[in-house]
């Protein structure tokens, strides 16, 4: 099997750092199998990130997609059911004029 190896080195002056380095020494081996593996799973997933996209831009497609599904499944009602809608009301000329009028005054406020 041919491998690339590298040494990393932690500051542990760094906050980030530290907290890493400390996850690191407590890694349930169990669940996550070496220091070197999971750390190397970590790495291609960051480069990944880099490499194939934002990983934001990719989870709001996520969230997007679950949105439509969800709104799909939605039960939609038969348009009969629908309340009717108000008349439309034919305006005189008079009433034309002072409903103009009465936006203005109020835009004039502003």
């Amino acid at each position: 099997m041919s491998e690339y190896r590298i040494n990393v080195r932690f500051s542990l002056e760094d906050a980030s750092q530290r907290r890493t380095a400390e996850f690191l020494e407590t890694l349930d081996r169990e669940q996550y199998g070496s220091r070197s593996a999971f750390a190397a799973k970590a790495i291609c997933a960051a480069v990944a990130d880099i490499l194939d996209g934002d990983r934001d831009a990719r989870l709001l497609e996520a969230i997007r997609q679950i949105v439509r599904e969800e709104l799909a499944a939605l039960p939609t009602l038969p348009r009969e059911t629908l309340p009717p809608m108000a008349p439309v009301v034919e305006l005189t000329e008079e009433q034309e004029q002072k409903q103009k009028a009465a936006a203005l005054a109020f835009l004039e406020g502003f």
